[in-house]
């Protein structure tokens, strides 16, 4: 019974994130977009359809996920987010990197990257999970690893069992065991450490959401989500470069 509770809270956390990102998107013709952790870019494609424009890149450092990508009209390149992003400095208008950031070592770096490969005015729409949510802190007074990592164990693995059983699940659905597939957390941060984050990289905060305000049900969770956005489990948050 918990599990089905906790794995519909999940997935309308998911459902309504998204919906909230491309509401950031809004609308920029022709503008030039980067996806970072394209895929297979089936979002990508969304993404570039709700912006209308066709300029669409991407970075993804699975090989066959990146080939796909490129099928689906992507221009791809084959890198490591950790890394120097390899484009010019002023090139994109927008970047997105939904469900990455929280992957990486080298998080300064690719905030200052972002700003680099960014055009004056630009913007970046960052989605990550909130290490100060009030399930992960009530993991930590119970002595648990907080459930949105960092995580010490392989991929969907965790010492509590409701938490295990939820992300292996996940991890079958939209993985299937694929090529270097990962939900290892590395770099999990705050909503305010992530706006922190983003403005020494000379960002200005434009607007941020956050979403599920476990264990309360969505219509409630909506409610305490307006109020305090900082303790969520998602942020979403939009950043424009000065």
């Amino acid at each position: 019974m918990l599990k089905k509770y906790f794995s519909f809270l999940y997935k309308d956390v998911s459902r309504r994130s998204g919906i909230e990102l491309e509401k950031f998107l809004g609308r920029d013709e022709n503008c030039r977009m980067l996806d970072c952790g394209c895929w297979d870019g089936i979002n990508t494609r969304k993404f570039g359809k709700i912006l209308d424009t066709k300029q669409l890149y991407g970075i993804e450092i699975v090989k066959s996920k990146a080939k796909e990508a490129e099928k689906n009209g992507v221009i791809v390149k084959i890198s490591d987010l950790n890394e120097k992003l390899p484009f010019k400095d002023d090139f994109f208008d927008v970047i997105i990197a939904y469900h990455v950031i929280e992957h990486l070592v080298n998080v300064r770096l690719f905030s200052s990257e972002l700003n680099r490969v960014l055009k004056k005015n630009g913007c970046v729409i960052i989605g990550t999970p909130n290490l100060a949510s009030w399930h992960n802190v009530f993991a930590l007074i119970a002595g648990h690893q907080p459930f949105s990592g960092p995580t010490i164990k392989p991929d969907y693995e965790s010492d509590i069992r409701l938490a295990r059983e939820i992300n292996k699940e996940r991890f079958n659905k939209v993985f299937s065991g694929k090529e270097n597939a990962s939900l290892d957390h590395i770099k999990v941060m705050t909503l305010k450490s992530l706006k922190g984050l983003l403005i020494s990289s000379k960002f200005k905060i434009e607007s941020f959401s956050g979403f599920g305000y476990y264990p309360l049900p969505p219509l409630l969770a909506k409610l305490a989500e307006k109020i305090d956005p900082y303790h969520t489990h998602y942020v979403i948050i939009k950043a424009r470069k000065n």
